[in-house]
C-alpha cells in the first residue's frame, strides 16, 4: 500500500472544501509492474490532470485506502487474489458512493462489461487500450454524477 498527500479537508467532508484541479486517483492491481506502469502513464501524460493519491494490490486494501484517501476515482483490476475487483466494486459503491470506478482488464468481450456495470462501476476499460481509452473513461465517470443503482450483479 502507498499512498501519497493525505488531504484530512477531503477526507472530512466539510461544506467547505477547498476547490482542486486535478482528479485523485488510486490504482488498484495485484502485479506491481503493471502499477507502477500505470502510474508513470498517468504521471507523464496527464499530470496536470492527475494525481495518483495511493495504489492498492488487492481489493481489501482498496477498501481500507479509500477510506483514508477518499479519491475520486479507483481504478481497479478485475482478477486479483481475495474479493478481486469485481467483488469490490460492489462495496465500493455503497460504502464510497460519490466514488467512480473505472474496471482495468485484459479480458474479451462484452460479458465483463455488463458485469462491471451491474456491479456499480461507471466504466470498463481493457489494458490493452489505456493509453487511449483511459483518461476518455476518467473524464466521462466525473461527468457521471448520477448514483448508479446497484444491480443484482451475481445475475449479470
Amino acid at each position: 500500500m502507498r499512498t501519497k498527500g493525505f488531504d484530512e479537508s477531503r477526507s472530512q467532508g466539510s461544506e467547505n472544501e477547498v476547490s482542486h484541479d486535478r482528479i485523485s486517483v488510486m490504482l488498484v492491481d495485484d502485479d506491481p509492474s503493471f502499477l507502477r506502469i500505470t502510474e508513470k502513464l498517468l504521471k507523464t501524460r496527464y499530470g496536470d490532470k492527475i494525481d495518483v493519491v495511493g495504489t492498492a494490490k488487492s481489493g481489501e486494501e482498496c477498501l481500507t485506502l479509500a477510506q483514508l484517501l477518499t479519491p475520486e476515482v479507483v481504478l481497479i483490476d478485475l482478477h486479483m487474489p481475495g474479493i478481486g475487483g469485481l467483488g469490490t466494486i460492489p462495496l465500493l459503491h455503497i460504502l464510497f458512493p460519490q466514488t467512480h470506478v473505472i474496471a482495468l482488464t485484459s479480458d474479451e468481450g462484452d460479458r465483463p462489461r455488463r458485469l462491471v456495470l451491474a456491479a456499480g462501476g461507471q466504466d470498463l476499460v481493457p489494458k490493452s487500450t489505456l493509453r487511449t481509452n483511459l483518461f476518455p473513461a476518467i473524464q466521462r465517470a466525473m461527468k457521471d454524477d448520477a448514483i448508479r443503482p446497484l444491480a443484482t450483479w451475481l445475475s449479470a
